[in-house]
């Protein structure tokens, strides 16, 4: 659980009647739909083995009929080459929806103004608007590139006024990234609040979080951005533990620590065996609290492993229609 989480900051859009516990766990909205909401996050392919178990993956989530499927940028995978590509191919092969993340880091302004227009070419009809992980000793973004999500969001605005007739006057889902449990470079909570309000009055129309260990973090989270005036959806993206190692490399790659219990828990098991079973329960643990204070809907981390990804959603009880 965060340390110090409680905030006594307010909003001016703030609600004055609805005074906060900590201990009490509710996402104020409150998920009324018949289902749950569910979308997947995949990776573009590094190499020929990965690209070969790509179809077999892609129609294994389509069978869920996720609501969306976001598509990961990265220096590995070439950056939004790979992330094109592989949206042709899902777009190909499926009806899915997907959206495609846009990071700060991928290159210029200029570069990415021109890839925004390449994605809505192929399809795209919606972005995960980020700022990108700094490189180790980088302080700042080289000149030239945008050096926030928030300035991202507001070329994504500009993209899409000036493609109104090609998008038949509608209008680009926009989402961008929150942090249960805090952003590395914060400075303290409220900065992460008022970053996050920023992101929604730019046209900001939902959450994804970081991964998070505690279902608690996520709760509070919720809560605090509640009273402080966010009213976008904030979507739990989960991460299924499969091993100690997985847990603290992604720790690491997010700047958080595995909580004691939690690396006490995996450390406990005698085979991979059992490491995986006691991961894979303490996931669907923090999603089932997650699902039971009312949340509507789970955003996966899949790590483009299906397997895993159908054991997560079936031991809370998530089947293929």
């Amino acid at each position: 659980m965060r340390g110090n989480f409680a905030s006594t900051r307010l909003s001016a859009s703030a609600p004055l009647d609805s005074p906060f516990e900590v201990d009490q766990y509710s996402p104020v909205v409150k998920h009324h739909g018949t289902r749950t909401a569910l979308s997947f996050e995949l990776i573009p392919p590094r190499n020929s083995t990965d690209s070969a178990k790509l179809d077999e993956l892609i129609q294994g989530l389509a069978a869920y009929h996720p609501d969306y499927v976001s598509v990961t940028s990265s220096m590995r995978s070439d950056w939004l080459a790979g992330t094109t590509a592989l949206i042709e191919r899902i777009a190909s092969t499926t009806d899915l929806r997907p959206i495609a993340h846009l990071a700060c880091t991928a290159g210029p302004k200029v570069e990415l103004e021109g890839w925004i227009r390449q994605l809505i070419d192929v399809g795209v009809r919606g972005f995960l608007a980020l700022r990108g992980d700094l490189q180790p000793g980088q302080t700042s973004l080289p000149e030239g590139y945008l050096p926030y999500a928030t300035d991202l969001l507001n070329l994504i605005n500009k993209v899409q006024e000036e493609e109104a007739f090609r998008l038949a006057a509608g209008k680009l889902a926009l989402s961008v990234a929150c942090y249960p449990s805090g952003h590395a470079e914060s400075k303290h909570f409220d900065h992460d609040l008022d970053v996050l309000l920023a992101k929604q009055r730019l046209g900001a129309d939902f959450a994804i979080t970081q991964l998070f260990f505690d279902a608690s973090d996520y709760l509070e989270f919720v809560e605090v951005a509640r009273l402080a005036g966010v009213r976008i959806p904030l979507i739990p993206g989960i991460m299924p533990i499969t091993s100690l190692a997985r847990a603290k490399r992604m720790g690491e790659l997010s700047g958080l620590q595995v909580p004691e219990t939690v690396e006490k828990r995996l450390a406990s098991a005698t085979s991979p065996e059992e490491e995986y079973e006691l991961g894979m329960e303490l996931s669907a643990e923090l999603t089932r609290t997650i699902l039971d204070a009312g949340t509507g809907g789970l955003h996966v981390y899949t790590h483009n492993n299906l397997a895993v990804t159908r054991d997560l959603l079936g031991r809370v009880g998530i089947q293929q229609p």
